[in-house]
């Protein structure tokens, strides 16, 4: 069968169950088919990278069956116990661990809701909470001074732009890097950078200082007013695979900056985040320069 026609059916599948036929779906119609109905859902919507996320963690569940589908009356709390060691003995941490199970679970109650599962509780019992670090890697204001005056003239463009990129992210206390990319010439307006989050929708608006008119500068270009005009795709699901794609090789990047500094941890952009929030939010921008 070919991927589209499957697909119809899953998606058929999950559209026509009645409630209280629970798992009358179509002839082997699991979990995991359910599940990659839900992937399929989430591109549609356009959001790739939850869509990715998800099939990522299917993936992960799969190797642990051993097999491509279990039926939804298998789905117990034995099944996930077991699930939750075999993790466990790959020696994941807890919040990884807790990130695949609560997916699952989330999954599961999509499909109950759907009329494809029971309501029982497979997951009862099981601590699905993400356990906050005591202590976040950040750099200090000494070592951001430091990373910004790095002689970095025989390295490659992109390891410079990934620590532009790293230091736009602190200079403007955090922004994550799906905003940063957004970015247009009509966001900066009465010498402040005024943007609107895409996680939260929230405004915000940071000092447009001139270290990062220094920054953009490098990288405008005519023909557009992006600040940084490095996603080019038309449809939204190539803007996303180079948008994740960027991600990788700027962390890439900054790993190996990392290593340059002798930091003893890898530098990512995460780190930018908390070099700001957990560091630096006390001091201006002027004190980072």
């Amino acid at each position: 069968m070919d991927n589209d026609k499957q697909k119809n059916i899953q998606t058929a599948a999950v559209t026509l169950s009645p409630r209280g036929r629970v798992g009358e779906g179509l002839e082997g119609f699991g979990f995991i088919a359910y599940a990659n109905s839900r992937v399929e859902k989430l591109r549609d919507e356009g959001r790739y990278d939850a869509a990715n996320k998800l099939k990522m963690y299917l993936r992960k569940f799969i190797a642990y069956l051993g097999k491509n589908e279990i039926p939804f009356k298998d789905f117990d709390a034995l099944l996930i116990r077991n699930y939750h060691t075999w993790l466990k003995n790959q020696e994941l941490g807890r919040n990884t661990i807790s990130l695949y199970i609560r997916n699952l679970k989330r999954v599961y109650k999509l499909a109950v809701n759907d009329g494809f599962a029971a309501d029982g509780n497979p997951f009862e019992g099981m601590d699905v909470s993400y356990r906050v670090k005591k202590e976040r890697n950040g750099l200090t204001l000494e070592e951001v001074k430091r990373l910004r005056g790095l002689d970095l003239s025989g390295e490659s463009q992109q390891v410079v732009f990934a620590r532009d990129i790293f230091l736009f992210t602190v200079y403007t206390k955090g922004m994550r890097s799906d905003d940063i990319f957004r970015l247009t010439r009509k966001d900066i307006r009465d010498g402040q950078l005024t943007y609107r989050q895409h996680l939260t929708g929230k405004e915000i608006s940071i000092p447009w200082e001139p270290v990062l008119k220094e920054i953009t500068d490098r990288y405008g270009r005519k023909g557009t007013s992006l600040l940084f005009p490095v996603i080019t795709a038309k449809s939204p699901r190539e803007q996303w695979r180079q948008y994740d794609g960027l991600l990788h090789r700027i962390n890439y990047n900054l790993k190996k900056l990392g290593e340059m500094m002798e930091l003893g941890y890898p530098l990512n952009l995460t780190v930018a985040r908390h070099s700001w929030e957990s560091m630096t939010k006390s001091v201006s921008i002027s004190d980072l320069l």
